[in-house]
């Protein structure tokens, strides 16, 4: 069991949070959440011993039963398979979880050092996957992954049979894989049982009742300074003024809970457009994107999903005209305008103020700028700050200022919840429920796919299919086709459908045995198994897209 009794941190003089207790027993998973700054990862470094605490009492927490994945990971192997050798395990264990998530067998053999940010948060992962240490602590452990290695890291999670403690904004994550949430507020860290939905239900009845509380005793502090004030200087009543005077100063004073009221985020009404929006025909570009075709209607809210690499944000900066594709066309429809929010925040210029940015951009005054940003929780000093200097938080609150000023009327997102607390994420998702225009969404926030988006498109390396959003999780899935009747080859057609749905069966098996294989002959069997029956399948929707044309 793990006991954090009354610790306190500052920084400085600067409270990070005090008297922070709770207790989590063996085999607990669970979540950490509050703000940006509540000191999550502060408690987390504190846990894990690279942070010192200035009171308090830790128990239950030793360095060698601890697995802890870093945002900033660090290789020395020259290759990622030998990378994952280094924590002592066997090659066949390695390759498993490699394969889990996501790694191709080519890929065992490249240096570990030259994978994307994504893929080396993988690899931190991986790692500590490996040693299956009896307390699992991972900080923001869905940031860089995509959708498909989320789900593996949710399975893994769920069916660990240690602790696990992360730190995450990841609503889905938190309501499908933890049984505790501690919430870091006001200074303060309480623990709730349930998952995100239970914790959001027991958050604010907790606050419902603590501000009944706090009122009702600031009504009996009223009348008893009220009776001491009226009747201290009588004699008569002198007695029972000081006795009044005594209850108050012994009183322990309720505090008031903060406030639960988020951020308001309008995206204005959206200008009328012409019914077709975005117009794609067979966009090519350098040989990541090949013969793409879409079309996007007006009011239409969009979901682009697909693992990390295959061309998603090179889609987006193609129809924003920042890339030229190779060949195809790209058509905007009359009348709309286009608003555009990057994942790496180009559209921000790093020596500016956020106050100077509003001010070259749309000519706004400081008073008018800083009211702008302060709709989005910018205030003070964080305005006068230069933009480089800004957190991953605070320039995407930023950006949707910019955003929100333009008055777009169709909205291209890319990754528009990263870095932002679960505060930030509900207000965005609530605005972008609310906005009548049209928006596409490159997002592995699963929770913002389902409750905004009405369609998904999925991208892959050889082809986008499209899927409807599921009521409870938008799971990238490979739908069906459906028998086109009128076609003089029904039967050609209906014969390659069953074909399709027997190697979609098939693909599963090779997945439920990768998952249960043991042996390294097996596993490296299963690899070349299921690249096999991926390529067939691609194979077979190409045939049946010409049967059906």
């Amino acid at each position: 069991m793990i006991q954090i009794d009354n610790v306190t941190k500052f920084y400085g003089e600067r409270l990070i949070f005090r008297d922070v207790s709770f207790r989590i027993f063996d085999g607990d998973k669970v979540g950490i959440v509050g703000k940006n700054g509540a000191g999550k990862s502060t408690l987390v470094k504190i846990m894990i011993g690279t942070e010192n605490f200035d009171a308090g009492t830790i128990g239950g927490l030793r360095a060698e039963d601890i697995g802890f994945v870093e945002q900033t990971p660090h290789f020395t192997a020259n290759t990622l398979l030998d990378e994952m050798l280094t924590v002592g395990v066997e090659k066949f264990q390695a390759r498993k979880i490699l394969f889990g998530l996501g790694f191709t067998e080519a890929e065992l053999e490249k240096n570990p050092n030259h994978f994307s940010g994504g893929e080396s948060a993988k690899i931190s992962l991986a790692k500590a996957l490996l040693n299956e240490p009896r307390i699992l602590i991972l900080d923001e452990p869905t940031n860089h992954l995509d959708i498909y290695s989320i789900d593996f890291l949710e399975e893994f999670v769920k069916n660990y049979r240690g602790t696990v403690i992360v730190v995450t904004h990841d609503r889905h994550f938190l309501q499908n894989c933890v049984e505790k949430i501690l919430d870091m507020e006001n200074f303060r860290a309480t623990l709730y049982p349930g998952n995100y939905e239970k914790f959001v239900r027991l958050k604010a009845e907790r606050h419902a009742a603590q501000l009944k509380a706090y009122e009702r005793q600031q009504d009996e502090i009223a009348k008893l300074e009220d009776f001491v004030r009226r009747n201290k200087v009588r004699a008569s009543t002198a007695k029972r003024a000081r006795s009044r005077q005594i209850a108050l100063d012994r009183m322990e004073r309720i505090e008031r809970p903060p406030t639960t009221e988020t951020a308001s985020i309008n995206l204005g009404d959206a200008a009328e457009s012409a019914n077709r929006v975005l117009i794609l025909e067979n966009v090519n570009f350098k040989g990541i994107i090949k013969n793409f075709s879409a079309e996007i209607f007006r009011g239409e809210k969009i979901g682009l999903i697909g693992r990390n690499g295959v061309g998603k944000s090179t889609l987006l900066k193609i129809i924003v005209d920042e890339l030229k594709a190779d060949s195809g066309e790209i058509k905007i429809g009359n009348r709309v305008k286009v608003g555009y929010l990057s994942q790496g925040h180009e559209e921000l210029d790093d020596s500016r103020t956020p106050l100077e940015e509003l001010n070259y951009e749309f000519g706004l005054n400081d008073e008018q700028a800083r009211s702008a940003l302060a709709r989005l929780q910018l205030f003070a000093q964080v305005v006068e700050k230069p933009v480089a200097a800004l957190s991953g938080g605070e320039k995407t609150r930023v950006a949707l200022t910019k955003l929100i000023l333009t008055g777009a009327n169709f909205l291209i997102l890319d990754e528009p919840t990263n870095h932002l607390d679960l505060q930030a994420r509900e207000a965005i998702e609530s605005a972008l429920q609310d906005f009548d225009g049209t928006i596409l969404i490159v997002t592995h926030d699963r929770w913002l796919l389902d409750k905004v988006t009405s369609r998904i498109i999925e991208f892959a390396v050889e082809r986008a299919q499209e899927a409807e959003v599921k009521a409870t999780q938008p799971k990238p899935k490979t739908q069906n086709p459906k028998p086109k009747s009128s076609k003089p080859n029904e039967q050609a057609v209906e014969k390659v459908e069953a074909q399709i749905k027997m190697a979609e069966m098939e693909l599963k098996m090779i997945e439920h045995e990768i998952n249960g294989a043991v042996a390294p002959d097996q596993l490296s069997a299963l690899a070349q198994a299921h690249e096999a029956k991926l390529a067939e399948i691609d194979e077979l929707y190409t045939r049946w897209e010409e049967l059906s044309c």
